[in-house]
């Protein structure tokens, strides 16, 4: 009986211990994290012709999480390997396209930056679909979760990469705005 009492205190005082942990720093096994910048954004893109959307310019800036510390031999730097943006309304809609994966290469130093340019936001595919071919003239040229003959979306652009000393590595989730006309 006195075992197991002691084992339930055991156990109940390891759980106190652990449950208390706040170590944000300690969320992500990297040793930096990634901030992205859209310095240049068009507000207004034509649905016809369907084409994959892209960025112009994307800057991705690498910081030291301990900004005391210095990485002379670059086991900090990150190989950038893919993205994803997924897509929300801001009009009040609730049809968006799927989230979006794509390839991206490129090595961000640590305390540097990398410039991207041309990568894409939305496939030609899915330009082509739902809910965009609602602004089309043929299938009525409106909205129809809003009656708008515009769509405005939100898209949340996140990179995935390791570093050279092989640790995971994904950026700040960076927001843009677009909104979609047939004409």
């Amino acid at each position: 009986m006195k075992v197991k009492l002691l084992l339930v205190i055991a156990l109940a005082a390891t759980l106190a211990v652990t449950g208390g942990c706040s170590n944000k720093q300690g969320q992500s096994e990297s040793p930096v994290s990634i901030t992205v910048d859209l310095p240049d954004q068009s507000g207004l893109t034509l649905i016809v012709p369907a084409r994959t959307l892209t960025i112009p310019t994307m800057i991705l800036n690498s910081h030291l999480k301990d900004p005391t510390s210095l990485d002379p031999n670059h086991f900090a730097d990150v190989e950038v390997g893919s993205y994803t943006v997924t897509y929300r309304r801001a009009d009040g809609g609730t049809l968006v396209p799927p989230v979006q994966t794509f390839a991206a290469g490129g090595l961000l130093p640590s305390d540097g930056s990398l410039t991207l340019s041309d990568f894409p936001v939305l496939s030609q595919s899915a330009m082509a679909s739902t809910p965009f071919d609602q602004l089309l003239p043929f299938n009525g040229g409106i909205d129809r979760e809003t009656g708008s003959q515009e769509i405005r979306m939100f898209y949340d652009i996140t990179f995935f990469g390791l570093t050279v000393s092989g640790k995971r590595v994904q950026s700040e989730t960076v927001t843009a705005i677009r909104i979609f006309v047939a004409q």
